[in-house]
């Protein structure tokens, strides 16, 4: 039978004692007292402020006249957020999309999509559905008579101004045609490096396919049969 000696309590009670902390005055079991300060400059260093890498909508530019029923928001995050809201919608802060049915929509509409991080920083951005009326161009034969059934007959583009570059195939007794929104302004043209060639041929009430009608000026090339052309529209 073994017995423990003083020096052998002595001993063991020296190896216990280097698993354990002394108490110190003034601070207690849970205190982190040295290491605090260290841990806060590691997080800091650590931290990167939530940013919105994306947001777009999948109906972005409509023609005027339209209704747009339905929408769908996606985004993408450097991060996952504390919280996000599209609008003054809270939306649960897992999802990257949001769908809206049902709507009837006619006229610019504007989204803000706001996410917050775990220090409260906040980020916003939007996305935009735009609603814009379209330039049309095209050849036909000499006419002087317009209606909108002719201008629909051309090639549409919807945009926000009268600038357009074209390139179309005029045969023989065939003009070439740019139908634009008056309120856009005086059209400049070049053809083949040199300005003019076209001349405004008439002003009518335009109506488009989807029922919005508004004044638009014809212009008319001044020559026909000019084959394959390039025209810059300004």
């Amino acid at each position: 039978m073994k017995v423990l000696t003083d020096t052998g309590l002595q001993s063991y009670h020296n190896q216990v004692k280097e698993h354990f902390v002394a108490k110190e005055e003034g601070k207690g079991l849970s205190s982190n007292d040295f290491t605090d300060e260290y841990m806060q400059m590691i997080k800091d260093l650590a931290y990167v402020p939530i940013a919105i890498s994306s947001f777009t909508n999948n109906v972005n530019t409509v023609e005027m006249g339209s209704t747009v029923t339905d929408v769908t928001l996606n985004w993408t995050l450097n991060k996952e957020p504390e919280s996000q809201k599209v609008d003054s919608e809270t939306v649960e802060k897992t999802l990257r999309t949001k769908q809206f049915t049902g709507q009837s929509i006619q006229a610019d509409k504007t989204y803000t999509l706001s996410a917050t991080d775990e220090r409260e920083k906040t980020v916003t951005k939007t996305t935009k559905i735009t609603f814009l009326n379209g330039v049309y161009w095209g050849v036909g034969e000499s006419k002087d008579a317009f209606d909108s059934a002719f201008i629909l007959g051309l090639t549409k583009g919807l945009q926000a101004s009268k600038a357009k570059t074209f390139t179309v195939n005029a045969e023989a007794g065939q003009h070439i045609y740019y139908a634009v929104p008056s309120r856009y302004g005086t059209c400049g043209f070049n053809v083949g490096g040199f300005d003019g060639g076209f001349e405004k041929a008439a002003t009518i009430e335009f109506t488009n396919a989807s029922g919005y009608a508004e004044n638009y000026d014809i212009y008319k090339s001044d020559n026909a049969g000019l084959g394959s052309t390039t025209v810059k529209v300004s």
